[in-house]
């Protein structure tokens, strides 16, 4: 390829199929992680202990999670537009990945990361906390299934490696 010509949009889809199908794939495992492990545990305190705990804790969590999540959405986004640019077969399977991926992302701007704040606000009775707390988990399980898909369909998404 000469200096100043462009590669074909089919060039890249291999390796952003594969950061999409990665980076799903880490997003997903953080998410479980998080259902698995933290939740039940969050759940099994009194809600001025988890508030603390939360308050204390957090910011470690979002500082991993949100590069990410959107990492995770750019990757995916991008593999699904060079599959459609460049026509390829995968594009049913990497539209999907992207669709569930910005789905991650949009409940957590919209949802969780909101009741985030109003964890870490100092405004809650214990009440309030119990209450978001279950909202927060019921949206919570709705982004580890779109991870989840994401994964699965970011994989499928995989073109196959040129001898």
């Amino acid at each position: 390829m000469r200096s100043g010509q462009h590669r074909p949009a089919a060039a890249y889809a291999r390796p952003l199929a594969l950061l999409s199908a990665v980076l799903a794939g880490l997003l997903a495992g953080g998410m479980v992680l998080i259902e698995a492990v933290l939740l039940p545990f969050w759940r099994s305190v009194p809600p001025a202990e988890f508030r603390r705990w939360f308050t204390a804790n957090a910011p470690r969590i979002r500082t991993l999670m949100v590069p990410l999540g959107a990492a995770a959405g750019v990757a995916g986004v991008a593999s699904a537009v060079t599959d459609v640019v460049a026509s390829r077969r995968g594009s049913p399977a990497s539209l999907a990945a992207a669709a569930a991926t910005v789905g991650v992302v949009a409940v957590t701007v919209t949802v969780n990361e909101p009741a985030n704040h109003r964890f870490t606000g100092g405004s809650l009775t214990d009440a309030e906390t119990r209450d978001l707390l279950a909202t927060w988990a019921r949206w919570h399980h709705l982004r580890v299934a779109l991870g989840v898909v994401a994964t699965v369909a970011a994989a499928s998404a995989l073109p196959p490696r040129r001898p």
